[in-house]
């Protein structure tokens, strides 16, 4: 969980869930502490809170990056495959799709690299100009136009890892966060085994299901993060070309 996950569940627990919190001599014994550490957490600015700041923008961007790359790789071996098209057509295809997108796992590499590949790729624009006009593409134009597209899309994920390194410049940083999140795990974790032993002992008014609702904001956070991190990352290669039959 980030420090994000727990401003979040500390809050539900100290405001929607306090009055739940406060039927167990366990929590009127954590409350106090556990405030002290919401104090501390709800004191950071915000982009030390989230890892990623510009996630979402960083994504959105990317995903234009990438739709904008594959479309160009996929036009330009269609061209090179081609077979009554004039081989000049074929070999400035060639030199586009080896110049910009010549696999489509580079659509695939950090944004830091995606960022430095564009920055190289401005560098070719001038010179495969002809190249670029030779091949139309669908709806009007030529291939220029999305290859400007293209390079354009890698500038902004450049000029958004640099928004982003200048508010986390700007915050706290992770060495100076970690232990805060670590002992707020810690404080968290041991609210909750105490609260077990208190919840099995013989004669405790509470229903055995009072720990589950005092957690349930805290595991529903908790399982959505590892699950997002449980998720497979994309193939590192192009995938292969169907049989021709």
């Amino acid at each position: 969980m980030t420090l994000d996950d727990l401003r979040l569940s500390l809050r539900d627990l100290l405001d929607t869930r306090v009055d739940e919190l406060r039927l167990s001599n366990t929590g009127k014994l954590y409350e106090p502490r556990l405030r002290k550490r919401q104090k501390e957490i709800e004191a950071i600015p915000d982009p030390a809170l989230k890892q990623a700041p510009l996630a979402a923008e960083l994504a959105s961007t990317d995903e234009r990056h990438d739709g904008f790359g594959t479309a160009i790789h996929y036009v330009c071996l269609a061209v090179e495959a081609h077979p009554t098209l004039a081989p000049s057509k074929k070999d400035a295809a060639k030199r586009i799709r080896e110049t910009f997108v010549p696999q489509l796992a580079v659509l695939r590499r950090p944004y830091a690299d995606e960022a430095a590949a564009a920055l190289d790729a401005r560098k070719e624009l001038d010179g495969l100009a002809s190249d670029l006009l030779t091949i139309a593409t669908p709806g009007g134009g030529h291939l220029l136009a999305w290859v400007h597209d293209f390079v354009a899309a890698g500038d902004a994920i450049d000029s958004l890892l640099r928004e982003r390194a200048r508010l986390l410049a700007g915050s706290e940083n992770a060495a100076s966060t970690g232990p805060l999140r670590a002992s707020t795990l810690g404080l968290l974790g041991r609210f909750r085994d105490a609260l077990r032993d208190e919840l099995e002992e013989e004669g405790s008014p509470l229903s055995a299901r009072h720990e589950a609702s005092i957690f349930s904001y805290i595991d529903k956070l908790s399982a959505d993060r590892a699950r997002a991190a449980s998720q497979s990352p994309a193939p590192s290669e192009d995938a292969p070309l169907p049989a021709q039959p």
